[in-house]
């Protein structure tokens, strides 16, 4: 199958998604994050409690890269299912089973849009890929959330795109060395600016 691009294709669908991703995967290796932000995935942990209240729960988190979130959301004694669209990070996740944790966790790989769950979640998390698709798209998760997956009294939380990281960290570099043994891996630089929309008269 030829890979799909956005600009090629000139508009935004889910058909680029999982070529983008899994190449990205490849390139970034699973822990571009953690150097960024070594405590992104402890914090968003701590999150689910703060905001949700305490007590183990089962938890579902969509788009879940390479599952450092979910693992440590499962540190915390929660059972969590992990859904995740591109081999790449999947692959990254799997290895994650195989240290011990108070709670479960589950690797899925498969497209949150189409994936068949069994039971209900006493919390749904989205973690920075909400807006995936067009606004259709959207829609039809928001609905999948609340219909299918969310339990009675269930909370969902949807990272949505925020500007304040982005002014924050306006300004800043990262470095990341490539990769070893995976062909194609450069250096990348990650240079952050943050552009202001002008006043249309």
């Amino acid at each position: 199958m030829k890979p799909v691009s956005l600009f090629q294709q000139g508009n935004y669908s889910l058909d680029w998604v999982k070529d983008f991703y899994t190449q990205a995967g490849i390139w970034w290796g699973p822990g571009v994050q953690d150097e960024e932000d070594p405590n992104a995935h402890k914090a968003r942990a701590e999150t689910v409690e703060r905001l949700c209240g305490p007590g183990t729960k089962r938890i579902l988190e969509l788009g879940a890269g390479s599952g450092r979130t979910a693992a440590a959301m499962a540190d915390l004694g929660h059972t969590v299912v992990a859904v995740e669209l591109n081999p790449t990070d999947v692959q990254y996740a799997q290895e994650l089973l195989n240290v011990p944790r108070q709670g479960s966790l589950t690797i899925l790989e498969a497209d949150f849009f189409a994936v068949e769950l069994e039971g209900h979640f006493d919390v749904v998390c989205c973690w920075q890929c909400f807006g995936t698709g067009s606004d259709a798209d959207q829609r039809r998760l928001l609905r999948r959330i609340a219909h299918e997956w969310l339990a009675p009294g269930g909370s969902a939380l949807i990272d949505v795109y925020s500007p304040i990281k982005p002014a924050r960290d306006a300004g800043t570099e990262v470095r990341l060395a490539p990769l070893e043994g995976v062909p194609g891996s450069v250096e990348i630089i990650n240079r952050c600016h943050l552009s202001r929309a002008l006043p249309v008269d």
